[in-house]
């Protein structure tokens, strides 16, 4: 692995490369509160394709945003939309896992003609909110930006301590998200904090409705990828509405394999193969 910083949409970003050598590129994005870390084993069984991953803003070594600004989903768009431009790409194979998926399934479809192929790990578009939740959206967002000055992050005594923490927060095995875990933790006097800024925690002023999100999907032109973990996220009673946005999507593969929502993590050889012939 090679790791580098760019500048993308303001923000000092790690870029991680894995298999620098590969014919196919594939750029990939993870969820929220993980890292780059998170396609490490994944890049193991890829070691044909050349896999760049971005640490977001505010997440693993990137830069935190600038103090008094908020962390709004929709702008790490243009994280990707900048990535490409910096690569001097036409178009990209993206990958996204959760947050980084949605966030891949909208580029997609803004950008029709920059997405080669889009493969997606737990995700298809972001979690969004009716209308008549706005007010209470936005209270939630200032309350809890104002207590968070109250809070400060947990310090861990070993790193064990903090992997075993959030291997049962993850629900994945300690020595499966290790990884992950090392690249997202910093020392402190007395032991471990987390890197990740804090403010990552305050939930979105504004999230996008399901009519956004449906009136957009159509427009992905490329082939799609979706790899769903028989005990994840998407196959949830509480996520009908994900899956009920798959007749929207034109050409759309979907694959249910045993695992939970970082299935990926839980079984890299058999997701790295659907890749594989995906991408082929």
């Amino acid at each position: 692995m090679i790791e580098y910083k760019l500048n993308l949409a303001g923000c000092e970003c790690s870029i991680a490369e894995w298999n620098p050598g590969g014919e196919k590129v594939v750029l990939a994005f993870h969820g929220w509160l993980d890292n780059l870390a998170t396609f490490e084993k994944l890049a193991i069984h890829l070691n044909d394709v050349r896999i760049i991953g971005v640490d977001l803003p505010g997440h693993g070594h990137s830069a935190h945003i600038p103090e008094g600004k908020a962390y709004h989903f929709i702008d790490s768009l243009f994280i990707i939309d900048d990535l490409i431009e910096h690569l001097c790409l036409k178009s990209a194979n993206l990958l996204g896992h959760s947050m980084g998926g949605a966030l891949a399934t909208i580029y997609a479809a803004i950008q029709p003609n920059r997405v080669d192929k889009l493969l997606l790990l737990e995700a298809l578009g972001p979690v969004t909110s009716p209308v008549n939740k706005t007010l209470e959206s936005l209270n939630k967002a200032i309350s809890q930006r104002r207590a968070l000055k109250d809070k400060r992050k947990p310090i861990y005594a070993s790193f064990e301590e903090a992997l075993n923490t959030r291997a049962e927060v993850s629900n994945v095995e300690p020595s499966l998200i290790r990884p992950l875990v090392e690249r997202a933790l910093t020392s402190v006097d007395g032991g471990y904090t987390w890197r990740a800024d804090s403010r990552l925690r305050i939930p979105s002023t504004i999230r996008m409705s399901e009519e956004h999100i449906r009136s957009i999907l159509p427009a992905i032109e490329a082939p799609v990828l979706l790899i769903e973990g028989k005990s994840g996220m998407l196959l949830a009673e509480n996520a009908q509405y994900v899956q009920d946005r798959k007749s929207l999507v034109k050409n759309l593969e979907v694959y249910q394999f045993e695992g939970g929502h970082h299935l990926h993590l839980e079984y890299p050889e058999r997701v790295a193969k659907q890749i594989k012939l995906f991408l082929n």
